[in-house]
């Protein structure tokens, strides 16, 4: 497994900033390391009501969880071997759901994808802190802002997502799983 860290231009770490259960607007951005390639998603206050109450998600949020990290990664599979992902959410559950939603992708079946929890084992770092932490939260304090607000700091990648992007792969995250019987 520590062959897999050697290429270690090629791991992407993915993090969020303010938990999905938090009253708070959430940032969920990824970093890959030694480089300063980096994009993220705010789910706003208001966004995360809503979808609290039409879609019941206080009962899912690693399924949230795993739908903003497949609208982020989705146009860049190619820029990472390694995918780590922060425990913020069941990392088993949204691992699930990210399989689901990438089925029958060939680029993303050939990725290594761990819990920062195995990456900590694995280098025997235990104190190891995802390379996305402070990225996630420049997306969470600024990416809202009006663009001449946002100018300070870091360049921000930011992907939309709205409303009916998270519904609709939800809901498709649904039939696979009723398809499945699972």
């Amino acid at each position: 497994m520590q062959s897999d860290f050697n290429d270690i231009e090629k791991v992407m770490h993915i993090d969020t900033s303010c938990k999905l259960y938090e009253k708070k607007n959430t940032g969920i951005a990824y970093r890959i390391t030694k480089s300063n390639i980096h994009k993220g998603i705010v789910l706003s206050k208001k966004l995360k009501k809503e979808l609290e109450r039409d879609l019941n998600v206080q009962e899912d949020y690693a399924r949230m969880y795993a739908i903003a990290i497949y609208f982020l990664i989705k146009e860049d599979l190619d820029q990472f071997s390694v995918l780590v992902i922060c425990g913020d959410e069941n990392f088993n559950y949204t691992k699930r759901y990210l399989d689901l939603l990438f089925e029958n992708n060939s680029e993303y079946s050939k990725k290594k994808i761990y819990s920062i929890y195995e990456l900590r084992k694995i280098t025997g770092k235990d104190k190891l802190k995802s390379f996305a932490d402070n990225i996630s939260r420049s997306y969470r304090k600024r990416a809202l802002k009006t663009l001449r607000k946002r100018q300070e700091g870091k360049n921000l990648n930011i992907v939309k997502i709205s409303y009916k992007d998270i519904n609709n792969k939800w809901k498709e995250i649904e039939e696979k799983i009723n398809v499945s019987g699972e």
